[in-house]
């Protein structure tokens, strides 16, 4: 007898959508999909009434904060934050203490999720001037990308030119991935002294105006081309910056830079700054309603490859102050990444499909998990969550799971919930709630990565 099966259900991947159901064997494993109108036996069977039934969600942008600074998250609170909100996977940015750019960070990254994570993990190491010669060993160890900044960070995390050409050198001889928040470190650090004496939470994003991202992306662009380098670009956010990276694509199209797009940037614009104050401030920051619409555009029309949360939470203590110099970047996502999204397709904006693909088969591909994860298929991972494309529900701090508890999308209604979540054919959420008994997430070493 099978540990799970789902009948009744309507499976989406990024391939089809069509009527049938799954079943999940006692190694977690997807044994097989039926038709729509079998009944499988197995420990669990669960009938879905025709909702959408998708492969579980994968989040490559989570700042867990774990170990290191557990007022802000920790793997135990954040997981349960992800699992409630559809997301089975989640990839770990190295922005830790101890930072996840060595051995030994890594090491305590994965002892801290293991024992305390509801859902699957992966890590991503940091990558700094100082650590560029030890690429090759972390690939090994099983990471899944390599992650720079070029603005917004401690010079001590920052490449500048020449680190960006030298780390992506030695991720592309190693058939890696890296993915690099752009930004432009001359104008942000110019822009926060003359803006120095502004109160009002509006200079956060005039300190990082939409130019910077532009030729941050100019920089990642010349980068691919001159290595050959799989390059992510994070957090795309204005219409110049997917206007870039297609006119690169066009002009090139061996170039290999995938675009990653965040909820925050296509549901949101500067007016979330007028309703929820330094709740709203994160880094890039929300900018004018005609990039937001922009990143739209480019997530229904493939620009954007994939959605990330960038879920970087912070105490309230630590969001809730006077100025915006104040004020730490970063907002939770994992409660809303998914109801964020499948809300477009539920208003006929995208396809389902299109969720299928952003949310969980094109991340899975891109950084090396595909061999178990985003798909429906005989043996991968039975990870699933099913959602209910007709659930209206309004955005409550009371219903944010993360540590952080505040997000911008509060008072936002979204249509399109998950109301099951599945890691391994094992049931984790259900109805917004956690339903696990235990934690049961482990750390995901990384298989191939496919950029075809």
């Amino acid at each position: 007898m099978a540990l799970l099966a789902i009948h009744n259900a309507r499976l989406v991947t990024e391939a089809w959508e069509r009527p049938g159901g799954i079943v999940v064997g006692h190694d977690g494993r997807i044994e097989a999909l039926v038709d729509a109108e079998a009944r499988p036996d197995a420990e669990t069977v669960i009938d879905a009434r025709g909702r959408l039934l998708f492969p579980g969600f994968v989040d490559a942008h989570v700042h867990m904060r774990d170990p290191g600074y557990p007022q802000k998250e920790t793997f135990a609170t954040g997981t349960v934050a992800a699992a409630c909100g559809g997301v089975t996977t989640v990839m770990c940015m190295p922005n830790t203490d101890p930072p996840a750019d060595s051995a030994e960070g890594i090491e305590a990254v994965r002892a801290a999720g293991e024992g305390t994570s509801l859902v699957d993990f992966t890590i991503q190491a940091g990558v700094t001037h100082d650590n560029i010669g030890d690429i090759p060993a972390l690939w090994d160890a099983g990471v899944t990308s390599f992650e720079a900044l070029l603005s917004d960070a401690p010079a001590s995390m920052l490449l500048d030119s020449d680190g960006l050409i030298r780390a992506a050198e030695a991720v592309a001889a190693c058939g890696g991935v890296i993915g690099v928040y752009t930004g432009d470190r001359s104008l942000v650090e110019a822009a926060l002294v003359r803006l120095a004496p502004r109160t009002d939470f509006a200079a956060f994003a005039e300190a990082r105006a939409p130019v910077g991202e532009a030729m941050g992306l100019a920089r990642l662009i010349e980068a691919a081309r001159a290595t050959k380098a799989r390059i992510v670009a994070r957090q795309v956010c204005t219409a110049r910056g997917f206007a870039m990276i297609e006119d690169a694509r066009r002009g090139d199209p061996s170039l290999s830079i995938a675009a990653e797009v965040t909820p925050h940037h296509f549901r949101l614009d500067t007016g979330a700054v007028d309703r929820h104050g330094p709740f709203a401030l994160m880094v890039p920051p929300l900018r004018a309603s005609d990039d937001r619409q922009a990143c739209r555009k480019a997530l229904a029309s493939n620009a954007a490859d994939f959605v990330g949360s960038d879920h970087a939470p912070h105490a309230a203590d630590e969001k809730d102050r006077s100025t915006p110099w104040q004020v730490p970047g970063g907002t939770p996502g994992l409660d809303t990444i998914v109801p964020a999204t499948v809300d477009l397709a539920a208003s006929g904006e995208i396809p389902w499909t299109r969720v299928a693909a952003a949310l969980s088969s094109v991340p899975a591909r891109l950084f090396g998990i595909a061999h178990r994860k985003g798909r429906l298929a005989v043996g991968a991972d039975g990870d699933l969550v099913l959602i209910d494309p007709e659930l209206a529900k309004t955005v409550d701090t009371g219903a944010i799971r993360s540590r952080a508890r505040r997000s911008p999308f509060e008072g936002m209604t979204l249509t399109g919930w998950p109301v099951l979540t599945v890691l391994r054919g094992r049931v984790i959420a259900k109805d917004g709630r956690h339903a696990a008994d235990e934690p049961c997430g482990r750390w995901l070493r990384r298989g191939a990565v496919d950029w075809s």
